[in-house]
């Protein structure tokens, strides 16, 4: 005998429900917020931009709105992984707050209040904002962007509406840390300096003299060093001459000598240290006369990492 089982299925479709049209759409004009930031120089970025607000629903009449940095780590504002502490003020009322971290929502106690005309002709408002980037934020190279959120909420002659928010990259910061290396001596823009022995009789036993370079990098880079003579004469087909050891950043160094090194914390940089030092008694068999050399240090990018103390000789 043959047995037969009938099962019957029944399907329940549901539509699922559909969001709520936007009633307004935010957009930063060209490359306002496009910004190149120098990690190591003494002045903040200001820049200005303008925010465009296009209405969507034609019954509203105004939107308040705020921006937000929402994936901030413990509420302190980043650009991506580069600059912190960021920031974004209304040019028409900078007293009033506009820029969070946090659940903020729009309010009458916060936001800015923009307007729409009557008719088509009055779907767009705008508004002037401020972006404001601390001086002196350690950064490496490279790029680094930060969508910025809009919560808002839309008027109409009802009163104000549901609260909405806008992501994505039509708000966004387009910062580009460059890759560089700058130098200097003493102070920033001296690229040349002296190490003055003095008059020398010979009996002063050893004598060291050092001075000090100061590097800025948003790079790792090499420093390789190199002498024109390799001691000192008082002139390239000198006889005679003094001989001295040179120590850099605390290494013991000969000509063409290379050190690699990380890249240099912002603002300060990093300090190389160069000591000479003549070996006693060399002045007393030289005959009188000015002696001299010149050392050269040249800083060039480089790849891979150096050691935990920023350098790393023998390279």
């Amino acid at each position: 005998m043959k047995t037969s089982v009938a099962a019957a299925l029944a399907v329940l479709v549901v539509g699922a429900p559909q969001a709520a049209a936007a009633c307004v759409d935010f957009q930063v004009t060209g490359a306002d917020l496009t910004v190149r930031y120098d990690p190591f120089s003494p002045s903040p970025v200001e820049r200005i931009f303008t925010l465009r607000a296009q209405r969507l629903d034609p019954t509203a009449t105004a939107v308040r709105f705020i921006l937000v940095d929402g994936d901030s780590p413990g509420g302190e504002t980043r650009i991506g992984t580069g600059p912190r502490g960021y920031g974004v003020r209304s040019v028409r009322d900078a007293s009033r707050p506009l820029f969070f971290s946090g659940a903020e929502q729009p309010n009458a106690t916060n936001g800015l209040l923009v307007s729409f005309g009557a008719g088509p002709g009055g779907d767009i408002a705008t508004e002037t904002l401020r972006l404001s980037i601390p001086a002196g934020q350690d950064t490496a190279a490279g790029d680094f962007f930060e969508p910025l959120e809009i919560r808002y909420v839309c008027e109409t002659a009802d009163g104000p509406g549901a609260p909405d928010f806008q992501q994505g990259a039509r708000v966004a910061i387009d910062l580009h840390v460059p890759e560089m290396i700058s130098t200097y001596i003493g102070a920033p823009g001296v690229r040349r300096g002296q190490i003055a022995f003095g008059p020398l009789s010979g009996a002063e036993g050893r004598v060291s003299r050092d001075l000090v370079v100061t590097a800025q990098s948003t790079i790792p880079y090499s420093l390789e060093y190199d002498s024109a003579r390799g001691r000192l004469k008082r002139r390239d087909d000198d006889e005679y001459g003094l001989d001295y050891d040179v120590r850099l950043s605390g290494y013991p160094v000969d000509r063409g000598a290379v050190l690699g090194c990380a890249r240099t914390v912002a603002p300060s940089g990093r300090t190389h240290a160069l000591q000479v030092t003549l070996g006693a008694g060399q002045a007393a068999a030289a005959p009188a006369g000015a002696y001299s050399d010149t050392i050269t240090l040249s800083f060039t990018p480089r790849l891979g990492l150096s050691g935990a103390d920023g350098c790393t000789a023998g390279l």
